[in-house]
């Protein structure tokens, strides 16, 4: 036991975790090199990289008409497999990526701030000229997928460095160092770090955010604030659905700062958030016609994960692992439905990507409240699959064994440190926020794996107070200091 309790008080020294950074970025970027410029078969990833040519063209955020439909530039048997697939012939059909976004046209779909990421990163380091397309997992884009990966690969990194701070901060330094070390080599993270999606940057970003949270309850200073306000609103601009997490943002530096609180100086910071995002808003205002915030694939996602669940396309689907299990709750609940006249696809003909949004949304509202119980049920699903130790997608024993030594036991010890981090709650009320806000907006609208994993952070440093509280490493919190209102 004490040698166990002296590995966690070296965990907690700032050299140790230096060399836990080093490895972890060594790690990341080693998996980069050896992946080279494969792109793996994750969803998204073309379209990413097709946004980032059109970005670094000067074409502005639009996708190009190869991507809507079936590919001319692949395989007589990839073509005969995507032609079996409903959602591809319907957007060949209405021309229009997943129904709603037009080629050639410049779109609010997706959030900004990732697409511009690998444009400039297109724009500055260039592309392969010359390369063949091929399947989605072969298909070569150029030098900019190894260094979009290594950006990523330190993104990700310095993630540990986050957590040591946050440890030392909230909890005790060896909190920081037991989840600098699980971080360094957790599975989801690694993985997300090589996949061209938003799961990543996103990740990295609220982490920052709620790094310069913490900074501002040790020391009220201009400096921090308006560091808060640059990484929110940069973290908006990944993923907009944090807006609504804003107010939270300011009850949860008053819990813990209360009269000291300095309130003109949190107001610079509501302010540099607006300012981040003006520039889109103008920018959908000048190309949309409207001065749009919200992206308008939220119709779309939500119609995905409410009534396609029960269309036709997904009931006769040859379905396997999640979709099976979204598949035989359609069928146990289809007999009962009402209003099915809203479950399939709408028939667009010259609507706006705006006006198909705010369509989508409708059917998906009138949907819910026409059957709130099902919707209930959905609900209970999605949180289900939010908090799923083993992706089903994924098959072998090595998949199990690594979700089973990873988010298997870390998912409960995080909630026992949930329990157990009572003392002091008003300085450590951003975390307790921050989880519980994504699960119950993601239980509401949409879930899984990749949307849970941006928090995973937090999770494994509650996680790691617990090991803490087990084995007794004899130290005192440190986190009165950050605490105004705590006893000395």
């Amino acid at each position: 036991m004490n040698k166990i309790r002296s590995f966690l008080l070296f965990l907690g020294k700032k050299q140790t975790v230096l060399k836990i950074f080093l490895f972890g970025l060594f790690l990341r970027v080693a998996l980069t090199l050896v992946l080279g410029e494969r792109l793996l078969p994750l969803a998204d990833q073309p379209v990413f990289l097709d946004m980032a040519e059109h970005i670094a063209n000067g074409d502005g955020i639009m996708v190009s008409q190869e991507l809507v439909g079936v590919p001319e530039s692949i395989s007589d048997s990839t073509r005969a497999i995507l032609m079996t697939r409903p959602e591809r012939i319907r957007d060949m059909e209405l021309n229009a990526l997943w129904g709603i976004v037009k080629p050639e046209t410049p779109t609010a779909f997706f959030e900004p701030f990732y697409p511009v990421f690998l444009g400039s990163i297109r724009y500055i380091f260039g592309r392969t000229p010359g390369v063949q397309a091929g399947p989605v997992d072969m298909i070569e884009f150029g030098p900019r997928i190894t260094i979009a990966r290594l950006f990523q690969s330190i993104f990700d990194a310095l993630v540990i460095l986050i957590l040591y701070y946050l440890g030392v901060a909230l909890f005790t330094p060896a909190t920081g160092g037991v989840a600098a070390l699980i971080y360094c080599f957790y599975p989801y993270s690694i993985a997300f770090v090589t996949n061209l999606v938003t799961q990543n940057t996103y990740l990295f970003l609220q982490a920052l955010m709620v790094f310069f949270f913490v900074r501002i309850l040790k020391s009220q200073s201009w400096g921090n604030y308006i560091l808060l306000g640059l990484s929110v609103g940069l973290t908006l601009l990944t993923r907009i659905s944090l807006i609504t997490f804003i107010p939270f943002i300011v009850i949860c530096l008053y819990l813990p700062l209360r009269n000291q609180l300095k309130w003109s100086r949190l107001g610079v910071t509501v302010l540099l958030m607006v300012a981040v995002m003006i520039p889109w808003i103008i920018r959908n205002q000048i190309v949309m016609g409207e001065p749009l915030l919200l992206p308008t694939k939220g119709g779309r996602n939500l119609w995905e994960y409410n009534n396609q669940v029960f269309s036709k396309e997904k009931l006769e689907a040859d379905a396997t692992g999640v979709e099976l299990m979204y598949q035989n709750f359609a069928k146990r609940n289809y007999n009962n439905l009402k209003r099915k006249d809203l479950i399939e696809f709408p028939t667009f003909t010259d609507e706006s990507e705006i006006e198909r949004d705010r369509i989508m949304n409708q059917r998906v509202q009138e949907f819910i409240k026409a059957n709130p119980k099902v919707y209930a049920k959905l609900c209970v699903f999605r949180f289900y699959q939010l908090f799923r130790v083993i992706p089903r997608h994924l098959g072998g024993p090595l998949v199990t064994l690594a979700s089973l030594a990873s988010w298997g036991w870390i998912l409960p010890a995080s909630l026992i440190g949930i329990f157990l981090s009572y003392k002091n709650w008003r300085s450590r009320s951003v975390l307790y926020a921050i989880i519980f806000y994504t699960v119950a907006t993601h239980t509401l609208t949409a879930s899984g794996i990749p949307h849970r994993v941006p928090t995973d952070p937090f999770f494994i440093l509650f996680a790691s107070y617990f090991l803490i509280r087990i084995f007794k490493t004899g130290e005192s919190e440190t986190n009165t200091e950050c605490d105004p209102t705590a006893k000395p």
